[in-house]
């Protein structure tokens, strides 16, 4: 076995959550190390060196070579093929500390710190990362390590700081159609607050906040370019992924989405780091309830309500949850274009629905937090903010600052092929799921095609008559509307009795 050996780079054009190399099976035998072992690259030009995962392969590179993923390539600052210095390093502590939780046993902060910048660092596997965050839904975080995760996401990721202050914010659980953060921010920042909010891109619903948003301006904002857009306009609409608030997040997020993991302790370390990332001293949580989105009951929502609130504390963050409708739709669209489409009409005061109501509700929280007013109050001036215009002005300044153009809801382009589904005998409406519906939007092309989704015509508790539309399904192209056609026949998302 040697110490080390001096091997020739060469680039792989892929891409992974920790940093991996590839090495021949002979030079794997003389440092002594097998697959999923790590080593340490050094680039001896740059002085830069880091820890690796290994995979061995016969074929793939000779021996003599090193295969370098891109992540690895570039935090060695490696652009074209030269020679680095490869050793054997110990097992890390921190998969130690992995196991530890595996058993149930409960991590100190200084444990969880470790882990967490060890994943930053690229050090740990996705197959160590998975083990991890499954033994964290199974075992669960307990408020202490919740905090300290949320610490250690924190101490890994950068901070923005405003000149504006209070810094107020919103969170939403998730499982539920209909872009309220599109009405609720141009409401805060019209009455004065910074409200900088930083949203995510759909994973598995029809549209995330950060999707419709970009039907409107861009959303991918450079630090800089977000904290003038706030200074202007009191408010940001951009997606927190381009600004690496919480890198390891990002990480983790990528391994418990295949699992379809979602552990408690996590979301909320996840949430509240990115709401303290920013500088938020008031955030109000939205928790949609319902037997098709993530909280499946009132319980349980308000389980979370008060973890959120402890962890908060811990923060010196106040924080307020709100318990919402999560049964049925929430306004009728589903898709980037057509729930950006529909917080405009609301903003424009065509329609005051469901949305626009929880849209004042979650207004009325924050308002109640930093003006010490009731709810009912808050609400009231929430609605008199949408119906003067002012909260339409407001939007159309962060839209305009943000690169968009003034836009009205008839501006936005919509999936060009449409068909409308029908109702086939007369009767009322008695349900509409929610998962059904995003199901559709997603065959149609959503959210990858802006354009795509589906837009309900009736609700429950309408009466409709034998061939009424019950919604109509948006695409931009015909095959993928014909999909969504398909497998609307078999789902039956709208029920009529």
């Amino acid at each position: 076995m040697l110490y080390s050996l001096s091997l020739q780079t060469r680039i792989f054009d892929f891409h992974s959550s920790a940093f991996v190399a590839v090495l021949h099976e002979k030079d794997a035998l003389d440092l002594g190390v097998r697959a999923l072992d790590r080593v340490e690259v050094l680039n001896p030009k740059l002085k830069r060196s880091a820890v690796a995962v290994i995979d061995i392969t016969e074929r793939e590179v000779r021996k003599g070579e090193i295969g370098l993923f891109e992540e690895l390539r570039k935090e060695l600052l490696i652009k074209k093929p030269v020679k680095v210095e490869v050793r054997a390093v110990p097992a890390l502590e921190s998969v130690s500390f992995i196991r530890k939780k595996i058993r149930g046993e409960k991590l100190s902060s200084v444990e969880i710190q470790k882990i967490v910048q060890d994943i930053n660092a690229g050090k740990i596997s996705e197959l160590e990362l998975s083990a991890f965050m499954t033994s964290v839904f199974i075992r669960g975080f307990d408020i202490e390590e919740t905090v300290s995760m949320t610490n250690a996401l924190l101490s890994n990721g950068k901070r923005i700081e405003f000149a504006k202050k209070p810094i107020v914010d919103k969170h939403c659980i998730g499982g539920i159609n209909g872009r309220s953060t599109l009405v609720l921010v141009p409401v805060i920042a019209a009455a004065g607050y910074c409200i900088p909010k930083t949203s995510s891109k759909a994973i598995t619903s029809a549209a995330g906040t950060a999707d419709s948003m970009e039907c409107l301006a861009n959303a991918s904002l450079p630090l800089k370019k977000l904290k003038q857009v706030v200074e202007k306009t009191n408010a940001c609409i951009a997606w927190g992924g381009a600004l690496d608030l919480a890198p390891v997040d990002d990480k983790i997020i990528k391994v418990e989405h295949p699992l379809k993991l979602d552990p408690q302790g996590q979301i909320i370390a996840s949430v509240m780091a990115k709401k303290a990332a920013v500088g938020s001293k008031f955030v109000v949580i939205d928790l949609p309830v319902g037997p098709e989105v993530k909280l499946a009951s009132e319980e349980k929502a308000l389980e979370i309500s008060e973890k959120f609130k402890k962890v908060g504390e811990a923060l010196g963050i106040k924080v307020k949850s709100l318990i919402t409708n999560g049964r049925l739709p929430c306004g009728p669209a589903f898709g980037p274009a057509l729930e950006a489409k529909h917080a405009l009409q609301i903003l424009e005061g065509r329609v005051f629905d469901s949305m626009a109501e929880k849209s004042c509700r979650l207004a009325a929280v924050l308002f109640s937090m930093v003006e010490e007013c009731s709810e009912e109050q808050g609400f009231k001036r929430a609605k008199e903010i949408i119906e003067s215009g002012k909260a339409l002005e407001k939007m159309q300044e962060i839209i305009q600052a943000q690169g968009g153009k003034r836009i009205s809801s008839e501006g936005i382009s919509v999936g060009r092929f449409m068909q409308a589904v029908l109702a086939k005998r007369n009767g009322k409406i008695v349900s509409a799921s929610v998962k059904k519906l995003a199901t559709i939007a997603r065959e149609a092309g959503a959210p990858a095609d802006k354009g795509a989704g589906v837009w309900i015509s009736a609700m429950p508790g309408s009466f409709v008559r034998k061939n009424d539309v019950l919604f109509e399904i948006f695409a931009e192209n015909e095959r993928k509307l014909a999909e969504a056609l398909s497998l609307a026949e078999k789902l039956q998302a709208i029920e009529v009795q």
